[in-house]
């Protein structure tokens, strides 16, 4: 009797097919292994992600399926990873700082490297602009006022102005985006009052406990939850 293999085994038991089919890359000469498989973390939904460095001039992506597994590579010339890390791509400096090498070379080891230096030292902080900040308290209105009127509604609502909040407030403090499935487990480790407060908008049954959350939630990045004037500068009408 053939035991079925765990989400993560069964990528694992792809990994070998994957990588040989990267070796016969024209071009390629390493091959980092990234993304939640990479972390030990995969799920009966995830695929195999790699980051391939080649030689030329030329970067593509490369979308295909091995031993039952969708596998999504990244390839690129060296010089153009290094101009994703100058132009501070959040999602490629991670990849490459929490990635597994499986096709080593002293170049991929370069740039584990730098990778592992920059997401050290974090992205420089972006405070919300006052656009920004009004569109986000407009949404969180927007959810008050459903949750007063007992409008189901209240759910879609307060979940879409808690992604918004959440993601300016990994642009104030400092910390790299991650996916939303990893937001909880990152606010964890930098906040957990505000992962409280998300777990909270996300779970609560009670509208009013769920909009509080959101309340305190969109705080942490806006001050308060008040209007102030604002607006863009008058732009040309083509």
């Amino acid at each position: 009797m053939t035991i079925p293999l765990n989400p993560q085994a069964r990528l694992e038991a792809a990994l070998p097919a994957a990588l040989s089919r990267l070796r016969a890359t024209p071009g390629a000469f390493a091959a980092l292994w990234c993304g939640s498989a990479a972390r030990g973390e995969g799920n009966a939904h995830s695929d195999l992600d790699f980051h391939v460095l080649v030689t030329g001039d030329k970067r593509w992506r490369a979308n295909y399926v091995v031993a039952g597994v969708p596998v999504e590579a990244f390839h690129n010339p060296v010089r153009k990873v290094r101009a994703m890390f100058a132009a501070r791509q959040g999602d490629t400096i991670t990849m490459f700082a929490e990635g597994r090498p499986v096709w080593p070379h002293p170049d991929l080891d370069a740039l584990i490297a730098e990778a592992r230096a920059l997401h050290a030292a974090g992205p420089e902080p972006r405070p919300l602009s006052q656009q920004a900040r009004f569109r986000l308290v407009e949404e969180v209105m927007d959810a008050r006022a459903l949750a007063e009127a007992g409008d189901p509604l209240h759910v879609l609502v307060a979940c879409r102005a808690a992604g918004l909040a959440t993601e300016a407030l990994f642009e104030a403090r400092g910390w790299w985006k991650v996916k939303p499935q990893r937001w909880l487990s990152t606010l964890q480790e930098h906040d957990p009052e505000a992962a409280h407060d998300l777990h909270t908008v996300l779970t609560a049954p009670d509208a009013g406990v769920r909009q509080a959350a959101l309340d305190a939630l969109t705080v942490r990045v806006t001050g308060d939850l008040t209007y102030r004037e604002g607006g863009s500068d008058p732009a040309p009408v083509p």
